[in-house]
């Protein structure tokens, strides 16, 4: 239970931190690196298309990245799928509601339509971490104990 919920906490902060770091790479594009301080500063969205898609890729990096290391630190597929949820929750809140009128459509809706998938993802690519469960109501044998 516990490494479940550090799994979580931990994959929540690599999906925040794993995004900023790789926008923070595109600083090279002076473009981008002005149009990156706008949105921080006044959350006015002057990224251009090709801006936007970059945006997009690195979140999903970073949410393959956080369904990952969940999975690595909870040895459990199922933490991947609570950060999954909350994820989902946190992008829909935010690009559905809270800045839908500030950002373009498309990326609203690629940004939440991907979150799910990138983090299952990267529990997938972590499934040699995940110990072998056991079946509900079966008693641990003499070798697992």
């Amino acid at each position: 239970m516990v490494r479940g919920v550090v799994g979580v906490l931990v994959g929540a902060v690599v999906w925040m931190m794993g995004f900023l770091v790789l926008a923070r790479m595109l600083f090279v594009w002076p473009d981008y690196a002005v149009a990156a301080r706008t949105w921080m500063n006044a959350q006015s969205f002057e990224f251009t298309a090709p801006m936007g898609v970059f945006n997009l890729l690195f979140w999903a990096l970073a949410e393959i990245a956080a369904g990952w290391i969940t999975v690595v630190i909870a040895r459990r597929r199922e933490a991947a799928w609570v950060l999954a949820a909350w994820l989902l929750i946190y992008m829909g809140y935010q690009h559905l509601y809270a800045f839908w009128d500030r950002i373009p459509w498309w990326y609203n809706i690629v940004a939440v339509i991907t979150v799910v998938p990138a983090v299952l993802l990267g529990a997938r690519l972590a499934s040699g971490f995940v110990r072998p469960g056991r079946a509900v109501g079966v008693a641990p044998s003499a070798s697992q104990s």
